[in-house]
Formats: C-alpha cells, structure tokens, sequence
C-alpha cells in the first residue's frame, strides 16, 4: 500500500498487493468477501500496468508487470475450475512474457514464469496435450527446467521463488530428490526464518521415514503465521500428526487432528478433507464406526479433495477389523523405517492369510501381500519383492479397490525398473493410469520420466561400455 502511495503510476506496489491476497484466497476459496477484494485488486493491478506499458512500450518491464496481473487472473480462474477463462488469461500472461525476452533477453526474471508454463504443458495427458499444443501451449519439460534455473540464478524480483520452484519441481516430478534437498538446505540456511522451507525439509523427513526429525524439525515452529500465511500452520500440525500416527501413537496423533481442525486457519479443501480422513480413520482404528462413517461422508466430492474421496472409499465400504488393525500398524513400522519389526509382522499376517484367516475386506489379501513385497524392496532384497509380487500381480485385476490397485501397480513398477525390466515396469504404470485420479496421474507421469531416465541412463552406459 505504501508503494501505491508513493508510486501512483507504477504497478508493482498493486500486483504485490493482489499477489498475497490470490495466496490467501488459495486457502480459503468459500470466503466471498475475500473473492470480491481479490477481484477489485486485480482489475486494478491490470488498469495500472496497462497504463504502465502505454508510457514504457519499449521497456521489458512493462510486458513483465502486464503479466504478472494476468497471471493472477489466470491463478483464480484456475483454482475455480474455470479452464477456458484460466486458458484466456494464461495465454495473455505467456504472450507479454514472450514480449519481455524478446525486448530483452536478459531480463531473466521473464524465464521463471515461462518455464513454469513449458515444464507443466508438457506434464499434461494425452489429448489435453495435443489441444494444448494446438492452443500454442507447447511442453517442453527440459526446457521449462532451464527456463526456471535462469530465473533461479540471474533473477532480480523472483530470484528465490525460482530456486524454491526449481528444488521443489526436481523433488516432486523430476525423482532427484537428493540434489533437490541439498539445494533446498542451502537454501534455508541463507533464509533460516523462512518456515515455507523449513517445512518442507521437514516434509521430506516425514516421507522418508525419518518421522522423529519431522516432528523435531515442526515443533521449532509457532503460530505467528496463523493469520497471514495459515498454510503453514496447517502443515506444522498436519506433518506432525501424520508422523505420530506412522509411530503407531494414534492418541497423540488424534489430538493434533483435533488440534487442526480447531486452530481457526484458513484451510483448502484438500486440507480439510485430509483431516476428516485421519479423524475417520483413526475412529475406525478404535472400534468407533458410527464416528468414522460421519467423517467419511464429510469429505467433499470436488477437485481438491478427490484423492482423499478414493483414498476413504475402502474404509467406507468396510471398517477396520483386527486383520486390517494389524495391517495398518505394520504398514506404518514400514514407513517410519522400523524394518525389523515390519517385516516380521507382515510374514506374520501372511502365515494368518496362509492359514486361512480373511478380513472382512476383500482388498486386505492383497495389501498384505504389497506391505511384504515392499519391506524386501526397501530393504533392497529386490529379487524377493519381485517374487512376492509375481505370486499375486496376476490375480490383482480382481482387487475390488481400484485406487489401492493402482498404487501396488506403481509400486511394483519401481521394484521392475530397479531390476532393469523396464518393458514390464511400463505395461505396470499403464495400469495405473487407469485410475481417474489426478494426483495419481501426476505420480505416474513423474514415474514414466524416472523410467524413461533409467532406460536412457543404461543405454548410454552400455556405449561408454562398448
């Protein structure tokens, strides 16, 4: 506001102005109020960038500040599912970005949100790709990457922001998790007040295994941000109680849940969906079923909340009975690197199935058999995880639940392109991508590009060979 104030004509202090508040409406899309705001800074973020370019036609700031605002528009269109007016405002904002490079191309600043375009159009499937290509969106992942490292290392205004993106990118979609959080390390070490960083060191922590560093990482944080940045809060509370429920600890874990849900934060829906799904699973987990069924049913059916949808689907149609009790308590031994004591329970739980015990849920069979096959895998006994999985892979289309079905696809497929059988690991991730889940299809577009790697990596290692 102080900018606007003291630089009436220029329209960076308004698009910033617009910039957190498109961030705060990310968070909390059912507030109207906060929708009209949005839209009124918007309009006038254009209005004054617009008057901007018209005085500075030649300057590449000016197609900048003109993107930028049309970014924006294109963020709420987007987050509102509105594609078409989401595609007419991404195109502007492409287009004045192409007009700054052209201008200059050295104005590296430009490259950040143009690599950001290339990198996901070419990430999108099949026929929405075409028509994107046809609509002048062209994918090109290798060159998006480039694109947001120029932005990483020369950028003035966006400098950090694209070596977060870039860290973040090469962890989530790109496999190279290793070099992502030696960047993202360094990174918080220059900005060690920067809890967007810390929290996502300490997401890599809980997914990993390491759950007591998460919680030790986590627990150095307050609230301060509660109000003004209430992601962060949200994920501080949520990785914690994720982690104690991994440990096994489902009462310290529901307190935190509760915890959540009570801190009056802005919360999306993906967030509010995952804390009726802890909250329903962990009812069910204590023989609490009417509890867990009300939880269930309050996870919306929309875009945002669509995984934690699939992901309950099981544990409405059956509850949680001591097989399944057994099941989950293993399966989290496994992910909190407790080895040892999974694996033993996992051949404990197939000698019950061996012998005839059954759950009352048709997919337990099956889960039972993925947990073994994946704690030899973890434990790099490759050769056995695959043997586990080559007993019961061939009756898995029968698997009643198709969201779990999908995972153990993809899980095997990562056992298959250790082991070099990389024509099998794809038939595996084809099947996968049956599943009508977007966050699913995202894994399985990361996992075809770490295959593909692979196959690539091993070709040329061959010619270095011969």
């Amino acid at each position: 506001i102080k900018a606007q104030q003291l630089f009436p004509g220029y329209p960076h202090g308004y698009f910033y102005q617009a910039y957190i508040t498109v961030l705060v409406y990310s968070m909390d899309q059912s507030n109207e109020a906060l929708e009209e705001t949005l839209k009124a800074q918007v309009d006038r973020a254009n209005e004054v960038a617009e008057s901007f370019q018209t005085i500075f036609e030649d300057d590449p700031e000016s197609y900048f500040m003109l993107a930028l605002t049309s970014g924006i528009q294109a963020t709420y269109h987007v987050l509102n599912r509105n594609f078409v007016r989401g595609y007419l405002s991404g195109r502007k904002t492409k287009g004045n970005l192409e007009k700054a490079v052209a201008l200059d191309s050295a104005y590296y600043d430009a490259y950040f949100g143009l690599g950001l375009f290339h990198y996901y159009a070419d990430l999108l499937p099949g026929m929405i790709k075409f028509i994107a290509g046809i609509l002048g969106f062209e994918g090109d992942r290798e060159q998006g990457m480039r694109e947001i490292l120029t932005t990483s290392r020369n950028g003035k205004h966006f400098q950090v922001e694209g070596e977060f993106m870039y860290y973040s990118i090469s962890y989530f979609l790109e496999g190279d998790k290793m070099n992502a959080l030696r960047g993202l390390r360094q990174l918080y070490a220059r900005y060690p007040h920067n809890q967007a960083i810390g929290l996502m060191i300490a997401y890599h922590y809980r997914r990993s295994g390491f759950v007591e560093k998460c919680i030790e990482t986590c627990e150095r944080f307050g609230d301060e941000h509660a109000d003004f940045l209430p992601q962060l809060t949200n994920l501080k509370y949520y990785n914690m109680a994720v982690c104690y429920f991994e440990l096994n600890e489902f009462e310290k874990s529901d307190s935190l849940i509760t915890r959540l849900e009570e801190l009056p934060t802005r919360k999306s829906k993906y967030y509010q969906s995952a804390i009726q799904f802890y909250k329903g699973r962990l009812a069910d987990i204590r023989g609490d079923r009417r509890e867990a069924l009300a939880r269930y049913e309050r996870i919306e059916d929309h875009k945002q909340s669509e995984y934690w949808r699939y992901l309950s689907r099981m544990y409405v149609e059956y509850p949680v009975d001591s097989l399944m009790r057994e099941y989950i308590i293993a399966d989290n031994l496994l992910g909190s690197r407790r080895y040892d004591a999974s694996y033993n329970k996992s051949l404990a739980l197939k000698s019950d199935l061996d012998a005839g015990r059954r759950s009352i849920n048709p997919n337990a069979e099956f889960l039972i058999y993925d947990l073994l096959a994946r704690n030899h895998f973890y434990q790099r006994r490759y050769r056995e995880s695959q043997a586990v999985y080559d007993e019961f892979v061939p009756r898995l289309a029968h698997m009643e639940d198709e969201f779990h079905r999908a995972w153990i696809y993809i899980h095997y497929q990562r056992c298959l392109r250790t082991l070099e059988e990389f024509d099998l690991a794809e038939q595996m991730l084809a099947k996968a991508n049956s599943l009508d889940d977007s966050f699913t299809r995202i894994i399985v577009e990361r996992e075809k590009f770490m295959l593909k790697k692979r196959r690539s990596q091993l070709g040329q290692d061959q010619h270095d060979d011969d």
